[in-house]
């Protein structure tokens, strides 16, 4: 039996794999999405030269130059920029943005730098309040009211448009599908990347021979016991009893409340398949696992301890 067939007989996971790539495709949507509507609202921009008092306003500027020299005020960072014609505004201007105007300019002279042609920034048009005021006329040592003579009665905030709250929106909703995505993506992978590690290793006998165990046996039956062939129904597991070197349980702890035990199984090629009892509360049946497994193979390394680790690791060390 060749081994694509092989898979679609264990491994029954097109829901979840396909739930995964609908996830990650509406993540790469939601956040296209989120970044075009950003932008949308630059085609309805105003020259903010024309409405500098029109509060509100989504606006454009063409910047000629920017002052380097930067005042904070509650968590946002405020430069000064001048239009083509030399007229000075207070503007909200991020990091990112700041560094990339940087790069644009192509000569500072006296702490102001130059562009060759003009930048354009967007943003919204916002009022000024008092304490702002008062606050960069002491950062600039500028007289009372010299403020409103310079920069009016607004600033541009260029980290805002219409459309922000919208974006965020979409974004918000990416973090989430994508965060599931992931989630599905490895619950996905987790069973077929071992999976397919062991399936190559057994011959297409071997592979025939695991399908028909699991078509003899009870489809309730997880755990099925055959000649050569360990095989288990739920994690997708068929393997040969000579290549199970270690078997071992773990304790398992959800928010730290103790739930059960289950069978870790570590295999010749450094897979690890972990197995689950009908109840979570009973280690019987796992203990019954392990016993069968030590009859077909008495040379496997039984109990979780360093000294077992250690072995495990040399006896398989070939393989890393």
């Amino acid at each position: 039996m060749d081994l694509s067939t092989f898979k679609k007989r264990f491994l029954k996971n097109g829901f979840v794999r396909w739930t995964a790539y609908v996830l990650l495709a509406l993540t790469v949507f939601l956040i296209a999405l989120g970044y075009f509507t950003d932008r949308s609202g630059r085609k309805f921009a105003v020259n903010l030269m024309d409405h500098w008092d029109d509060k509100g306003a989504y606006a454009y500027l063409e910047v000629a130059s920017f002052d380097e020299w930067v005042c904070k005020y509650d968590d946002e960072t405020y430069y000064v920029i001048f239009d083509t014609e030399n007229g000075a505004y207070l503007s909200v201007i991020s990091d990112r943005q700041m560094r990339k105007m940087e790069r644009k300019a192509s000569s500072v002279e006296n702490f102001t730098h130059y562009f060759d042609e003009p930048y354009v920034v967007y943003g919204l048009v916002k009022s000024t309040s008092y304490q702002l005021i008062s606050y960069v006329e002491d950062v600039y040592g500028l007289e009372p009211d010299q403020f409103h003579q310079y920069f009016g009665d607004c600033y541009i905030n260029t980290t805002e448009n219409p459309k922000t709250n919208t974006a965020w929106m979409w974004w918000t909703f990416s973090i989430f599908s994508g965060l599931f995505g992931l989630l599905f993506a490895v619950l996905w992978l987790g069973n077929d990347i071992p999976f397919n590690k062991e399936s190559r290793g057994l011959t297409e006998y071997e592979r025939a021979e695991a399908v028909r165990l699991l078509d003899e046996n009870d489809k309730k039956q997880n755990i099925i016991f055959g000649d050569d062939l360990l095989i288990s129904r739920k994690r997708a597991m068929a393997v040969r009893y000579s290549d199970i070197i270690w078997i071992h349980l773990v304790d398992s702890y959800y928010n730290g409340i103790y739930t059960g035990q289950t069978l870790s199984i570590h295999t010749r090629s450094r897979n690890e398949f972990r197995l689950s009892p009908s109840d979570r509360k009973s280690t019987y049946e796992l203990n019954s696992i392990m016993s069968g497994i030590q009859e077909k193979n008495p040379d496997v390394i039984v109990g979780f301890s360093r000294e077992n680790r250690k072995q495990y690791d040399q006896l398989t060390k070939s393989r890393t």
